[in-house]
């Protein structure tokens, strides 16, 4: 009814956003930009997205001539656009390559263990619908391996993007295992290359971390986790439940307005039974060894810690983005 609109940033913090037409093709032709590196993360966005570009992708190679070295389209990574990309260019019978620097799953895969995914119903190209609205990231990912076996689709895991340049008609990429020629480029690859750093004395200290894998090995330790979203607060929670741990979540902000109503219940239930704390208007000041310092307005406190956390969002890869041309608009609560 129009009552709602989404927007890319706000007024006062901007997001930076690829440029990309409605079919998903950025300013330098033949190259697509799909899924959470264009700005829309979850899961069936994304994965529609991959379908489309690769659709828009098709009507184009069916006028383009055979040429057997040359692929009709690359795509280069694995999560939720870059299968629904993939999927779309086996559909068409395209001739595809499908490049993972890691494993299948993409930004999925380094969720935490148990992590609850929210997601909606979703079409798989010769797979079909997935009728999921919320399931965990291990059922996520063996979703992604039923559909890769009974599809028959066919990716280079372990196999990562070290260049990209235009020749003529076609793009030449080299990687970390060979050489490709493609007519097209659909790029799924994320926002979690490169983690947003704070910048702050003691940041490159091996306690240190930017995502949790497995809150077991904590136990017994003075952990901080630095954010405010979803994957902090799921993050602290996490260790927080392993026995003898002292978590404290600390936010800059008034308010814990980004997260998700299922995981305000959680955290508001974790504080009352004073299984963490939360700090808001806070700011880490500096890092050491055994402790940590800690600002809360003009207040600086020394607190005990073993283990950090930063959970302050990814850096788009920007260098390589600028570096084949691609063009990057600043979104300041843009619909």
């Amino acid at each position: 009814m129009g009552a709602i609109t989404l927007v890319f940033g706000t007024e006062t913090r901007s997001v930076d956003i690829p440029y990309v037409t409605p079919e998903f093709e950025t300013n330098v032709k033949s190259v697509f930009i799909t899924g959470e590196l264009g700005g829309m993360g979850l899961i069936k966005n994304a994965t529609t997205q991959g379908v489309q570009a690769v659709n828009n992708i098709a009507a184009r190679a069916r006028h383009a001539p055979a040429d057997n070295k040359v692929h009709d389209v690359l795509i280069v990574g694995a999560g939720p656009a870059g299968i629904g990309a993939s999927l779309a260019a086996l559909k068409h019978k395209l001739k595809y390559v499908t490049i993972e620097q890691d494993d299948i799953g993409g930004t999925v895969l380094n969720y935490p263990r148990h992590k609850i995914v929210m997601t909606s119903p979703v079409e798989l190209p010769l797979y079909g619908k997935i009728k999921l609205k919320e399931t965990s990231k291990e059922s996520l990912l063996e979703l992604w391996t039923d559909v890769i076996r009974k599809t028959g689709l066919k990716i280079n895991t372990f196999e990562k993007m070290i260049s990209m340049t235009k020749d003529g008609d076609f793009f030449i990429i080299k990687t970390s295992k060979g050489e490709y020629y493609a007519r097209h480029i659909v790029l799924a690859i994320g926002r979690r290359g490169t983690p947003r750093k704070l910048g702050v004395p003691g940041e490159n200290l091996s306690k240190v971390a930017y995502r949790l894998l497995e809150p077991e090995q904590h136990q017994n330790h003075h952990v901080i986790v630095i954010g405010g979203g979803d994957s902090a607060v799921e993050a602290a929670m996490a260790i927080a439940d392993q026995p003898g741990n002292k978590v404290l979540l600390s936010y800059r902000g008034e308010a814990l307005s980004r997260i998700k109503p299922m995981n305000k219940t959680r955290l508001d239930d974790a504080l009352a039974k004073k299984k963490l704390d939360l700090l808001l208007n806070s700011n880490l000041k500096e890092i050491g060894e055994k402790d940590v310092k800690l600002a809360v307005g003009e207040k600086v406190s020394t607190l005990k810690n073993d283990y950090i956390y930063i959970f302050a969002g990814g850096e788009l890869p920007n260098e390589f983005l600028k570096s084949i041309g691609v063009q990057i608009e600043k979104k300041f609560g843009k619909a």
